[in-house]
């Protein structure tokens, strides 16, 4: 959109590069499109909608005016990495010539990040909603600020502050955390390029209805899943129990799973939790677990937390096995 002004041509700018893009082949128009900034592409595709085709002597005008800029602009060589590596070196010194080329190579490779510009706040909240408050932070800096604040007030107003607060701490946007940012972004928008089957949803819905049954309906329907699809079956036995099902556990039984329990295991699963199932952990500590647990602090990653929450589930489920503890108390039958 920067095309010098040409008094012969009566399109406007905004015009002109629809008209260009409108003569390319379809792959290449697309590949130029997928290059422009937002708000560019949307003025643009919007005039492409809207004219008829230039005439012969608008679209030479434009294509005069084209060229006088690819010159004009064309100054900057691309591809010269190790030109820009030499040059960074000579101005900067070694060490830091090298700290700097690590972080354009970095910038360089986070094409998820650049994706969030195309999603809107909706979405992007979805995205980190279950992310650790630092994770959202960093993202919320990756915005710009319009998009930003959008994504800021579609969270409740205590994780709005939180968020704020962070956001106003940073510093800098360390290597780390654009590198754990730019790995949550690439699950998200693999998980957009696959077929979304009806299997994993079914599994789901098959669990979540198992566990509204009492037990000796769901041991019936779960016995003839195991015969007739068992790799269902084991996918549905593992979505029945996961860490917002403790909530379900009767007291007795939750007291005997969390004796078992490191602090260092209940710190970060407890991060992020419901308000609810947080009460009800609590509760269940001694004070000796409590002061350990908060002495470990509140800042895990989000592998931290998952993999917390993973192991007070499996070992859940090994007490269950053997008898320890019900799951669920919802279950009991009266025989």
């Amino acid at each position: 959109m920067s095309m010098v002004s040409s008094a012969s041509v009566t399109l406007s700018s905004t015009e002109q590069a629809a008209a260009l893009l409108m003569s390319l082949e379809k792959a290449d128009a697309a590949a130029v499109m997928r290059a422009m900034a937002p708000r560019d592409l949307h003025r643009v595709a919007e005039a492409m909608t809207m004219m008829s085709a230039p005439n012969n002597a608008d679209f030479k005008a434009i294509l005069r005016r084209f060229h006088l800029d690819v010159v004009d602009f064309s100054g900057v060589k691309l591809g010269a990495s190790d030109a820009v590596s030499s040059l960074l070196e000579e101005a900067l010194g070694q060490d830091r010539a090298k700290l700097m080329s690590d972080r354009l190579a970095f910038h360089g490779q986070a094409k998820h990040i650049a994706k969030l510009k195309w999603l809107d706040a909706a979405t992007i909240a979805g995205i980190i909603r279950r992310e650790h408050p630092q994770i959202q932070a960093v993202v919320v800096a990756c915005l710009e600020p319009r998009l930003a604040s959008e994504v800021l007030l579609a969270f409740d107003e205590a994780k709005r502050v939180d968020v704020l607060a962070r956001l106003s701490a940073l510093k800098s946007l360390t290597p780390a955390a654009l590198e754990e940012l730019e790995w949550l972004l690439e699950q998200y928008f693999s998980d957009l390029g696959r077929p979304v089957g009806r299997v994993l949803q079914g599994d789901s819905m098959a669990a979540k209805l198992l566990n509204e049954m009492d037990v000796g309906t769901e041991s019936t329907l779960l016995n003839g899943l195991r015969y007739a699809q068992p790799e269902s079956a084991a996918r549905v036995e593992e979505l029945m129990f996961g860490f917002a099902q403790i909530a379900n556990m009767a007291p007795r039984d939750l007291a005997i799973l969390l004796a078992q329990l490191a602090p260092e295991v209940l710190a970060p699963a407890l991060r992020g939790t419901g308000a609810e199932l947080r009460k009800q952990l609590l509760g269940n500590l001694s004070a000796d677990k409590l002061a350990a647990i908060a002495a470990l602090g509140s800042r895990f990653s989000p592998t931290e937390i998952e993999s917390a929450r993973a192991e007070i589930v499996s070992i859940a489920k090994h007490m269950a096995a053997v008898g320890e503890i019900i799951l669920d108390a919802r279950k009991i039958d009266v025989f």
